[in-house]
């Protein structure tokens, strides 16, 4: 058991070096519920880095038709995770990681979620272009809150919480160079 375990370990890893994507630095812009905005995604040898910066444009959306007092909600996104590529075709990876999405006001209050990350990506052929889909699978949620000098924290897990990956799912392109 533990020698079959080992070897498919080997064969996946080792399929890991074939990426569609030939450059190893891509910046991008991406569309999500909670996560619109621009990325990077930086290859690391077999590992790709990707860190985005967003706003969240569908809790706006809801604000405006909610006839809220303040329209633009206060809260900012930043996602990352670290993920292998595994190529499917010449032109299409598919890669899959842990991620995390943290959800921030610039003040006290941090709040994120993290799990399992897997992701399309297609290149379009003979053109550093390329569009992908995110697809997020949380299964834990943390936080941090500081209220007057004191310091709380934790982690919480939840069986529902891959319906969050619903709101924090992106698509978007990005370009290589």
């Amino acid at each position: 058991m533990k020698r079959t375990t080992i070897l498919l370990l080997v064969l996946i890893v080792s399929l890991g070096t074939l990426s569609a994507r030939e450059n190893s630095v891509a910046v991008g812009a991406q569309l999500g519920f909670t996560t619109t905005g621009v990325l990077v995604d930086v290859g690391l040898g077999d590992l790709y880095l990707q860190a985005g910066v967003n706003y969240p444009l569908g809790m706006t959306y809801i604000a405006t038709y909610a006839d809220a007092e303040d329209t633009f909600v206060d809260i900012y996104t930043f996602n990352a995770d670290i993920s292998q590529a595994f190529a499917l075709s010449e032109n299409f990876d598919m890669k899959i990681g842990l991620g995390t999405t943290a959800f921030t006001n610039f003040g006290p209050v941090v709040l994120g979620l993290a799990g399992a990350v897997v992701k399309g990506e297609y290149w379009i052929p003979n053109k550093n272009t390329g569009i992908f889909l995110n697809l997020n699978i949380p299964v834990m949620a943390y936080g941090i809150i500081e209220d007057n000098d004191t310091f709380d924290g934790g982690v919480v897990f939840n069986g529902l919480f891959p319906l969050a990956g619903l709101l924090t799912s992106t698509v978007g392109v990005l370009y290589a160079f």
